[in-house]
């Protein structure tokens, strides 16, 4: 091996000892989208691949959790549902939560035509700080997309408890509002798929993923309502 191959494996193998494995991604993507007429939503297309494998991939190195009805996806994901079915993003969250072990976790909605984009947004910020309880990012408007973020695990199961029903119906700013979370300006990566129009305008727009989108989670941390 020469020098200069042995250097760039030793970064390689520091890089990968830095992150931490193992961060919990919760996926939302049991909704009834009822904008698009009923469509399965996370199975729409955008450029050859359907919207959660797109999360998925956002969300690699991670161990994703699917919110919604077990399909044919590209990686390995655990999957489990909301109690009771299509009970709303919260009951969701806190089906995901269940299953997550990690002390940070990403939650994303399963509608992103940008995903792996708005999650290397997220990985590229500095460790949450203390008193910080989490990221998320807003759109063009500077509206927080509470749904595109990462937030302290413990946090958000102690949310999830103060509402009633475990979060049936709930509204996300009902569990996230009163947290203390950074919003991250992201512009169009915000951007979601609500309707048929979204979905015309993300197909043309479509980009290649950049390559920050494969940046691994980082050393000391790593998903507007989905219908």
């Amino acid at each position: 091996m020469t020098s200069t191959n042995a250097a760039i494996a030793a970064s390689a193998e520091n890089a990968a000892n830095a992150a931490t494995p193992g961060t919990a991604a919760i996926i939302l993507a049991g909704g009834r989208a009822s904008r698009l007429d009923g469509a399965a939503k996370p199975l729409l297309e955008v450029a050859g691949r359907t919207l959660l494998d797109r999360a998925i991939a956002a969300v690699a190195g991670c161990d994703p959790i699917v919110v919604g009805p077990p399909v044919p996806v590209h990686g390995e994901v655990a999957w489990t549902r909301e109690a009771p079915e299509f009970g709303g993003p919260v009951a969701g969250i806190a089906a995901g939560l269940a299953n997550a072990e990690s002390d940070e976790v990403f939650v994303l909605a399963a509608d992103l035509p940008n995903a792996e984009e708005a999650v290397a947004l997220l990985r590229r910020h500095p460790p949450l700080a203390s008193g910080e309880d989490g990221i998320c990012l807003a759109d063009g408007s500077g509206r927080m997309q509470w749904l595109i973020g990462l937030y302290r695990t413990d946090v958000l199961r102690r949310a999830v408890a103060a509402l009633p029903d475990g979060g049936r119906d709930a509204s996300i700013r009902s569990l996230l509002a009163g947290l203390a979370v950074t919003a991250v300006p992201a512009g169009d990566l915000a951007t979601d798929v609500d309707t048929w129009d979204d979905l015309e305008r993300a197909r043309a727009t479509a980009q290649t993923p950049s390559a920050t989108a494969q940046t691994p989670p980082r050393g000391n941390a790593p998903d507007e309502e989905t219908t």
